[in-house]
């Protein structure tokens, strides 16, 4: 279960995604949800716990499934996804074919 700090930064992040993914800015968000757009910008950036109804709002609006937020984006798998990408920037071709090797096989053995 997530804390509170991770859902709001759950919440947060997903609503800035799906913004940009939809190429609103935040007065046009604050306009289609009815809201303030200070209000929204607060959330964005995990300075406000959104009110249920706002949450609500914004959530309509962006077409956001948060329950399928909640089982994808657990704070330890995001970290561990964080963590691998930044790892690939510095390895070599050899090692990335290696790691390629390691994950074709994993999947083949782990179904």
């Amino acid at each position: 279960m997530l804390n509170e700090k991770e859902f709001l930064r759950l919440v947060s992040d997903s609503i800035r995604k799906n913004r940009l993914a939809k190429k609103l800015s935040s007065e046009k968000l604050s306009e289609l949800s009815e809201m303030d757009y200070s209000s929204i910008n607060l959330i964005e950036n995990q300075k406000q716990n959104p009110r249920s109804y706002s949450l609500y709002k914004l959530l309509y609006v962006l077409d956001i499934d948060i329950t399928a937020s909640l089982k994808d984006n657990s704070p330890y798998l995001q970290e561990t996804k964080e963590k691998i990408i930044r790892k690939l920037d510095f390895m070599d071709e050899k090692q990335l074919v290696s790691l390629l090797s390691f994950i074709d096989n994993y999947t083949l053995t782990s179904k």
